[in-house]
């Protein structure tokens, strides 16, 4: 791979099950990912079809994606309004119209090469705040995932609060950026 890779996003098909099944089983990534409203860990195929399946249906709520690396699919990458998700916005308690994104790289040696903040930023840039009226982002990790953390703030993503997602069983550590933040 060279040093510093092509980073493209590909829309999700269903031929990328398989590999979502093998990521979402990985030791690393299911730390802090899973699927369904009660995150589960270690899906089986048929909870990924499940899960996924519907996102690729014209009019999702949540637009999904897998990262590229030179044309190489190294993991995935989501976004979607928060006020879509009644639950969910009353949880985060911040801006119904910002979108929130949700990524994991799935493969390990593409992991922990410091591509986390360059593909947010790629893709803030091409699929978040290129939507009209969109000027909030979130990112609400595990308050536990300091890797993904990091990455974050260096695509600058800051702190806001730390809240209980009953549908998740989990707390979220809510980061924040918003698109106009060097004007």
């Amino acid at each position: 791979m060279a040093d510093d890779p092509r980073i493209t996003f590909q829309r999700l098909r269903k031929a990328d099950f398989p590999l979502l099944h093998r990521w979402l089983n990985n030791a690393e990534v299911a730390l802090f990912y899973g699927v369904g409203d009660d995150n589960r860990k270690n899906p089986t195929m048929e909870e990924v079809v499940e899960e996924y399946e519907p996102r690729l249906k014209p009019g999702s709520r949540t637009r999904s994606f897998t990262i590229l690396l030179d044309s190489r699919q190294v993991g995935y990458i989501q976004c979607y309004r928060v006020g879509d998700y009644a639950e969910y916005a009353k949880a985060i308690d911040l801006d119904d119209d910002a979108w929130a994104i949700d990524l994991y790289i799935g493969d390990d040696d593409a992991r922990g090469r410091g591509l986390g903040a360059r593909v947010i930023e790629l893709f803030l840039e091409e699929q978040v705040f290129s939507l009209p009226g969109v000027t909030t982002c979130l990112l609400c990790p595990e308050p536990e995932n300091e890797r993904g953390i990091r990455a974050y703030e260096k695509a600058g993503f800051r702190y806001v609060k730390t809240v209980w997602v009953a549908e998740e069983k989990a707390y979220e550590y809510v980061m924040r950026r918003d698109r106009d933040r060097d004007a």
